[in-house]
């Protein structure tokens, strides 16, 4: 798949961050963590990650590089039982400090590889993946600038519940653990290390998976090296900007009811991306879609059985039947003095969705590997004809489940090309002609009757975004 799903266990990213990348943010009602590595629309969703936005430096008025005569140092401040303080002080005034119009470019290397790990190989992305297993979260890097305002804030991390100041190699840095309730592939880890040579902070998001000992010595073993290519810092996110964030309107509901929702057999039009027949990257309207058929099931035997998540093959009984998913309520705290907690627990059944959807390529030249993407979200219609998000209780502030219906984003897909890890392409699609492929997920039986179908190729399902407004979104719950 394309998105990233952001689980229930991360640790926050500004909104600002994620729009940078991606046009909506797919996020869990209780997101208090993060997927840290977006990509473009191009392509697929591998283990969670940030882009890796390449950051800039800044220089004293003096112009002596600062971990020459270690005028810069990152520390660590606990604030209530569980939430952290990072800050950046320097043995110079904030106000002398200057930043250059342009800095080099950089790359981020480790002599230490965790066991069974490699650098991911997609564009405008840095950090190890798993061999064998894309989809385990593994390591993933950002890189930040630190500018004079990050010299005047401090950056508050919660749910932690284990932090300290450590040495990595030559650079000063903080170790976080959080907290996580539904810990199974998560990152529950962060690294920030201060390179002030190189003029940055860097923040390693680290996968449950791998032990604080193989992430300290990843960590000790960083070799930064400047390229020759130079940036303009005006164009840098920077520490401080992760510290204080752009607060963007809440997307969680739709003044006036502007949401064209769609019946299955209805075609209508959709954005999307390809590459033309040189192999350039395009974005074309000129695209239609039609779901033409739902059915619910019980069991997997309308999957071809080749293209089945493994995930998916171990949600079945002897008898091959879904078996029930084990619901967790969960009221959150507030990260510095207590926890998220359960208030309640159920049991639901769980149902496959199996939707059979139909492109057709109405312009004049042919697209080769275009992306296509389903995604669930669950609204509920106001009687002012406003759609919200749909929230079935308000007893708890979201859920967590054991089960394979934890999320809205299309996991099994009938038409696959190997162009991209999640293989959610269409190889060819000739001018006039139409490809069917099937689409399913795998959700909990009450959410049914309020899912809604977006197949926006960038869409988030726990938000009404302004192209999914723009798009439509196809209704498939049961009347």
């Amino acid at each position: 798949m394309r998105l990233d799903e952001l689980k229930n266990d991360f640790p926050d990213i500004p909104d600002f961050v994620h729009d940078m990348i991606q046009e909506e943010v797919e996020k869990q009602v209780n997101s208090s963590n993060i997927t840290p590595i977006q990509r473009k629309s191009k392509f697929n969703r591998s283990i969670s990650r940030v882009a890796a936005a390449a950051a800039v430096c800044i220089i004293a008025t003096s112009t002596v590089a600062y971990a020459g005569t270690k005028l810069y140092h990152m520390y660590l401040e606990k604030q209530g039982n569980y939430g952290t303080l990072t800050s950046i002080k320097s043995d110079e005034k904030s106000e002398d400090v200057k930043l250059p119009e342009e800095i080099h470019k950089i790359s981020v290397t480790s002599n230490y590889i965790p066991k069974g790990m490699e650098w991911t190989a997609e564009e405008n992305q840095l950090g190890l993946v798993y061999k064998d297993a894309p989809y385990t979260e593994g390591i993933a890097i950002r890189t930040d600038l630190v500018d004079e305002e990050s010299l005047d804030k401090s950056l508050l991390d919660r749910n932690v519940i284990e932090s300290e100041n450590h040495v990595f190699g030559s650079y000063d840095g903080i170790y976080l653990k959080y907290n996580t309730i539904n810990g199974e592939n998560s990152f529950d880890q962060r690294i920030y290390l201060l390179c002030p040579e190189e003029y940055r902070v860097l923040t390693l998001y680290i996968g449950n998976t791998i032990s604080k000992e193989e992430a300290y010595k990843f960590a000790e073993n960083i070799v930064i090296t400047e390229e020759d290519e130079m940036i303009k810092t005006a164009d840098m996110t920077a520490w401080s900007d992760i510290i204080d964030p752009t607060v963007y309107a809440d997307k969680k509901s739709l003044v006036n009811g502007q949401l064209p929702v769609h019946q299955i057999g209805e075609t209508f039009n959709l954005e999307s991306h390809a590459e033309d027949n040189n192999g350039n990257y395009i974005n074309t309207d000129k695209v239609t879609v039609r779901v033409d058929k739902i059915k619910v099931a019980d069991d997997l035997q309308l999957l071809d059985n080749d293209k089945i998540p493994d995930a998916w093959k171990t949600a079945v009984d002897a008898n091959g039947k879904l078996v029930q998913n084990h619901l967790s309520y969960m009221k959150k705290g507030d990260g510095v003095n207590n926890l998220d907690s359960v208030v309640r627990e159920e049991n639901m059944n769980q149902k496959l969705l199996f939707t059979t959807v139909t492109y057709t390529n109405t312009s004049e030249e042919e697209l080769n590997h275009m992306i296509y993407m389903g995604t669930l979200i669950a609204l509920s219609k106001q009687d002012d004809g406003t759609y919200t998000i749909y929230m079935p209780g308000t007893d708890y502030d979201y859920y967590i489940s054991d089960g394979v219906a934890k999320t809205a984003e299309m996991t099994y897909c009938s038409v696959q090309d190997d162009y991209g890890k999640g293989k959610n392409y269409i190889p060819s699609l000739k001018p006039g002609e139409s490809v069917q492929v099937n689409m399913a997920w795998i959700v909990n039986e009450k959410d049914l009757e309020n899912l809604y179908l977006n197949l926006n190729d960038t869409g988030g399902c726990y938000e009404i975004s302004e192209r999914m407004c723009h798009t439509g979104v196809v209704y498939v719950g049961k009347e």
